[in-house]
């Protein structure tokens, strides 16, 4: 098959528009922070792949057909940014952007013992009481590896993949941390919980999958080799991955993202420790997050600006660290995988969810802090694990239901269906659960659920059903939902009169 065919093939992904301009104004060197590599990552429009090629075939390292990309050394003698005006004049490419060397964001301090009071902001336990069985789910993330012998760890390892070796851990590529920063992000998602040692996850048993992206004890990697181990992982059953590295600004993301996007996952990636206004980009398949303190207010080294999707705590954050021990780390580094802890939570709760509908369910679930709505310091707001557990088995249908009272008649109205749909009414005297209904690609939240009867959505969208309530009824408690096929209602709890 060639090239070509291979991209015509692939899903269709609306990524952002990149100027020359904002593509030149990435050669910049901040050591430690984005170097220049000497090598950079071009994307040359479709009908001018051939010819591109051919331009950088003396200078070609490798062609990275998945999201149409080409990776090239700079010509000696050349400055890269002067080479990459040349190639963007040509008209071939969509962009030319350095291949970053990047670094890990924030670092573990020496284990000590403390207090995870991220759990108590974003009501973690509230969300365990619904499910802490996230062992359906692939979470992955592209560091410096992981402790192989963790205890809070060993037994969620899945085989994952080294990019800078382009060895899957099955082939033996080397996966054990050689920095310390990836057994930290790991603990984040998924430390194992309730088991008596060390600290909890926000995923309690979730399948961990270490991308290892750098091969020195830095921990400096390459935008190429992180893009790399994220397309590796949706490729190989990953449902979440996420990024705790510099480099948050190059448009490469955003196409990677969308590939991801494509295999039915989600790209998550650090806002950084830089304190800087992130308003001149806004990638759209990719969820940038930000970092909050104790008092939900900005993380003082947070970066800001309308680039940022929503935030999670990152100071302090209690995790697990290199060598069996535990301590605490601050950073948007742990604020990412934070995210991607709960976006695998929703995943696992409803399998039936689309990378749009759990990033959605995701949004929706957070706390808005700051200014309404979405803003550049909070995006959505900040997560909230519970309220997105809640998301996930509900959706658009909105239910509305008068006073019940016993030995009368109630109707239930639902609003936002589709047009000539079932729409479907449950109801359930056991309280609140989570319930899959595979017949209809749903899951409801109502633990035991039982048939109250059907109805057909109007042409405006809205369903009713009149129902006769028992005598027999008469203060009990009981909750109901309405659902059509893959989409749920908000449930309501009452007591009849």
């Amino acid at each position: 098959m060639t090239l070509t065919l291979l991209l015509l093939l692939l899903p269709a992904q609306q990524t952002a528009v990149v100027t020359p301009e904002y593509c030149l104004s990435l050669f910049v060197d901040r050591p430690g922070i984005t170097e220049l590599s000497g090598t950079i990552l071009a994307r040359p429009h479709l009908e001018q792949l051939a010819a591109a090629t051919a331009l950088l075939a003396p200078d070609l390292e490798r062609e990275i057909p998945e999201v149409r990309e080409l990776l090239a050394r700079v010509p000696e003698g050349v400055a890269e940014r002067d080479w990459a005006a040349m190639l963007l004049a040509t008209g071939m490419f969509e962009y030319v952007v350095p291949n970053w060397k990047v670094y890990p964001l924030g670092a573990p301090n020496d284990p000590l013992y403390g207090n995870q009071w991220h759990h108590q902001t974003i009501r973690s336990e509230a969300a365990w009481d619904w499910i802490t069985d996230t062992s359906s789910v692939i979470a992955a993330y592209t560091d410096t590896g992981v402790d192989l012998n963790h205890p809070d760890l060993a037994a969620s390892l899945v085989p994952g993949y080294n990019t800078v070796e382009h060895l899957s851990q099955a082939q033996g590529g080397t996966m054990q941390d050689i920095n310390g920063h990836g057994t930290c992000v790991a603990g984040t998602i998924g430390a194992i919980g309730n088991n008596g040692v060390g600290v909890s996850g926000v995923c309690w048993n979730v399948k961990l999958m270490p991308i290892r992206v750098s091969n020195v004890s830095s921990g400096g990697s390459t935008i190429a080799d992180l893009e790399e181990g994220a397309r590796w992982a949706a490729d190989n059953g990953a449902k979440t991955v996420s990024a705790s590295y510099t480099g948050v600004q190059t448009p490469s993301l955003d196409v990677t993202g969308a590939y991801v996007r494509s295999k039915g996952a989600l790209y998550f990636y650090a806002a950084d420790n830089y304190n800087q206004n992130h308003s001149s980009f806004d990638w759209a398949n990719v969820i940038v997050v930000a970092g909050t303190d104790q008092s939900d207010a900005k993380a003082w080294f947070s970066s800001y600006g309308t680039a940022i999707d929503c935030a999670a705590p990152g100071v302090d954050i209690w995790c697990s660290t290199l060598g069996g021990g535990y301590g605490p780390a601050s950073g948007t580094s742990f604020s990412t995988p934070m995210t991607n802890g709960v976006a695998a939570t929703i995943y696992a709760i409803n399998p039936y969810l689309t990378p749009e509908q759990v990033e959605e369910r995701l949004y929706r679930g957070c706390d808005d802090l700051g200014a309404p709505g979405d803003d550049d310091i909070f995006g959505r707001g900040r997560i909230n694990l519970e309220g997105a557990v809640i998301q996930a088995a509900t959706g658009g249908l909105l239910l509305q239901v008068a006073n019940l009272n016993a030995g009368q008649s109630a109707t239930f109205n639902v609003s936002g269906a589709n047009i000539g749909a079932r729409v479907w009414f449950a109801f359930s005297t056991a309280g609140t659960g989570l319930t899959p209904i595979p017949q209809a690609s749903i899951v409801l939240a109502l633990d035991a659920p039982a048939l109250l009867g059907n109805a057909t959505a109007s042409g405006a969208g809205v369903a009713a059903l009149n129902v006769h309530i028992p005598v027999a009824a008469q203060g009990h408690s009981v909750w109901f939902q309405a659902a059509q096929n893959a989409e749920a209602s908000n449930f309501i709890g009452t007591v009849v009169n």
